[in-house]
Formats: structure tokens, sequence, C-alpha cells
């Protein structure tokens, strides 16, 4: 386990920069996720801090040590890719301890540590299996357990789920949290999909164009967005914009008003205090235990939730509140949240 410190760091190739002067420091022991779209720059910070990846300008360091100049090998640092990365010709046993032969460990050590690793991930079973003959999930498991086999000082994932089925991941990802309480290890975690960094974070860096615009804990991220970048980012559905002079109060076309979809409901009547708006409803969609409705207001089409679409009908005139804390302001030059 080891704390990271990413201190001004920068990376380009040839005149193109791709991370421009980065700073965060993540705990030991903390599951950090790295959140943006892609080409955002994420992966390739990971690459930085396992050193497949120079860095052009900046420091990183592990508990306090410059490692910036020390090669992937000796920084004692587990890389987990989407792909999996597996030796096909080798068991899953063989897989496991493969890292622990390349180091020359004793082989009554390396029996010792595969069967930690496989009874750790419910891998006992499958020793003797080939890759070939295991699922996308279990792939996943082989391959962490290969990078946490010989104890490494922080491990980094590269999207590791991003290949298997919705059902198969929020598994998955269960037993990756599972693991990193249980292991106390520090665990950075490249994703695009924010539900997977709100579940598994104990905080997220979302990043843009190389920026880190926000690094905080899940919910501070939600809840209070820097910016319009993270405020749309984070939430599903996505939040809703309008015009300054579009909504009530009457802010001016040099701000923009945020609302999230889950706050926005059907009223009777506009609500004396707080947010409202008036519109035509032009679709309702089921999602389960809540309607998405989507509402016509000028010529911007705003989204709205509600449990039970009874007695609502496209065409329909309707209202739609939101309390007033709900209610986002942001700069429409710069982005900031006001």
């Amino acid at each position: 386990m080891t704390s990271i410190n990413i201190q001004n760091v920068s990376k380009s190739y040839i005149n193109y920069p791709v991370l421009q002067g980065l700073n965060l420091d993540i705990r030991d022991g903390e599951f950090i996720s790295f959140l943006g779209p892609s080409g955002c720059g994420k992966s390739t910070l990971l690459f930085c801090i396992a050193g497949l990846e120079d860095i052009t300008s900046g420091s990183i360091l592990f508990d306090g040590r410059d490692i910036s100049g020390l090669s992937a090998r000796d920084r004692n640092i587990a890389l987990v890719f989407q792909d999996y990365a597996l030796y096909p010709h080798m068991s899953v046993r063989d897989n496991l301890a493969f890292p622990l032969r390349q180091q020359k460990i004793p082989e009554e050590t390396i029996r010792k540590q595969v069967a930690w690793a496989a009874e750790l991930l419910g891998l006992d079973q499958l020793l003797d299996r080939s890759p070939a003959e295991l699922s996308g999930g279990q792939r996943q498991r082989v391959a962490v357990g290969r990078a946490i086999v010989r104890n490494p000082a922080a491990l980094l994932m590269d999207e590791p789920l991003s290949n298997l089925d919705a059902g198969l991941r929020v598994r998955t990802r269960t037993e990756i949290k599972r693991l990193q309480r249980q292991l106390k290890m520090t665990v950075i975690f490249v994703t695009h999909d924010q539900e997977e960094a709100m579940v598994l974070s104990d905080r997220i860096a979302v990043m843009n164009a190389g920026i880190v615009q926000q690094f905080a804990e899940p919910m501070t991220i939600y809840r209070e967005p820097a910016n319009q970048f993270v405020a749309a980012f984070i939430g599903s559905p996505q939040m809703n914009f309008l015009p300054g002079s579009a909504a009530p109060g009457g802010h001016g076309d040099d701000r923009l008003i945020g609302v999230r979809p889950h706050d926005l409901t059907p009223a009777a009547t506009a609500a004396p205090e707080g947010f409202s708006l008036t519109g035509e409803l032009a679709l309702i969609e089921p999602a389960g235990p809540v309607h998405y409705l989507d509402v016509l207001v000028g010529d911007h089409i705003i989204k709205a939730t509600c449990a039970d679409p009874s007695g609502l009908a496209p065409g329909a005139s309707m209202t739609l509140t939101a309390p007033a804390q709900s209610v986002y302001l942001f700069d429409k030059e710069t982005g900031k949240r006001l």
C-alpha cells in the first residue's frame, strides 16, 4: 500500500498537450477513479503513474519518494487492462504464478500465494482450466488475481469492466470493492462510466481535455459540481440546462440554469417558492420505478421524472417544479458554478 502524489504533471506528444499541470493527492488505501470522456487523458495519466509513459514535466511521488525516473518494473505497481491479457497457453494456476516466477520467488512461496489469491477471488475450482474455458467474469478475476498475487504497492485498473455484460459488470465491481476493502490496497480505477465511479470510489477525479475539473467524494461532485461540464457528466439522465432568460427569475443570457431531472417533477400549479416551468408534454419514457417525461419548454426539451404518469398524455400542458436548493446557476462563458 502507498500514497501517491501527482505534482504539476504535464504530458505532451510533440506539441499536443494531453495532460496539463495536474495535481492530485491520493491517500494510502483509497479507491480513486479517473472519470471522463474518451480522449480526456485518464488512461494516459494511469500509464504515467505505472511508468509505461514518461511525463513531460512535474513529479510523481510514492510515499513521498519521487519515482518519476524509475522504470515500470521498479515501481511495484500492478496493472489490470481492459482485455485481461492472460496467457492463452497457460492454466489459471500458471497465469497467477507467472509474475512471481519472473521474480524468481521460491516455488513453495508461489504455491502459497497462488492458493491465497485463488481462495480470495473464488478461483479454487478453476486453477487447472485454460483461459479459453473461462467466462468473461472469470477471466477478469484471474487478471485481478495475477495483479495482486505479488502484494503490489498499488493496483491500477484501466477500464477493466468494459468487456462484460451489464449484469456481470455489476457483480464484478462489487467483488473489486470487497477485495479492495479487505486488502486495504490503494486502487486507481479508470472508467468513462459515471455510475461505476460513483459506486466504487472514495473520491473521483473528473477529467476533461487533460485537466482535472473536480476531485472530491462522489456525492460532493453530484450535489456541488464545480462547473457545467461536471454537472452534465455526473448524473443520469443528464442535467437540464436553460438560458437564464428562458427561466423564471430573469438571470440573463450570460448565465445558464441547471436542474436535474430527478429534482424536476409535475405539479398542479407553479410553486410560490422554488423553481417552476410550464411546457407541453412530448414523451413519456417508462424506466422501472420512475417514468421520464420529455417536456417542450419554448425551444428546449426538458427532462423530468414522476412515479405515476396516470392521467398524463403527450400534447398536454404541464407545470414542472423543483426545490430552490436543487437549481444551479452557471456562468455561460466559463462554465463555472456561481
